[in-house]
């Protein structure tokens, strides 16, 4: 049966680079939004949409290596990094006119991405002992994307003081489960 998830040690660790690679920007932003809380939604959404930016270069990398073990499953994850790619660039161009209509997207994006994580997580299982890192990485995801989706933007400074924090520990959940797929498989 075809599966998008990495069934073998050795793809577990080939993907374990796109954790550390993602995990490090979401450090990156998360910091940045910690350290200037009060940013207005223009420069959110300019930051918001590098970040976005660089996730999809980093997931249309990552699909284009899958095609060779996950062959054709290797087409959603490069779709959803073109999408994501695109998504940036417009938010970084037009970022006054994306505004609130980005981040809502970029939220039910980070949704989806998080309930593949919690799959990816379930088929990764019987394989690694530390599953339940991916797993929390897929519910941080959820979480993150259902506080932006329930915020009220007029209280920038706050939603952004602890979109910071969350994004800076998904940043070090993603960082750990590229470590762990590195070192340990």
């Amino acid at each position: 049966m075809l599966s998008p998830w990495p069934k073998d040690l050795e793809a577990i660790r080939r993907s374990g680079w796109l954790f550390v690679a993602w995990g490090a920007l979401l450090v990156l932003l998360g910091g940045a939004l910690l350290a200037w809380p009060e940013l207005t939604g223009t420069v959110l959404v300019t930051l918001v949409g590098a970040f976005t930016t660089a996730s999809g270069i980093v997931l249309v990398v990552n699909a284009v290596k899958m095609r060779s073990f996950a062959a054709p499953l290797w087409t959603f994850p490069l779709a959803l990094g073109i999408l994501l790619t695109l998504l940036g660039v417009i938010a970084l161009f037009f970022p006054d006119a994306v505004g609130t209509a980005f981040l809502v997207f970029a939220a039910v994006v980070t949704l989806l991405a998080g309930l593949n994580d919690i799959a990816g997580a379930i088929a990764i299982l019987p394989l690694v002992s530390w599953w339940w890192l991916r797993l929390l990485r897929g519910l941080l995801l959820i979480g993150v994307s259902i506080f932006v989706l329930l915020s009220d933007v007029s209280g920038l400074v706050v939603v952004g003081a602890l979109l910071g924090l969350w994004v800076l520990v998904l940043g070090a959940v993603t960082l750990a489960c590229g470590a762990f797929a590195l070192a340990r498989v």
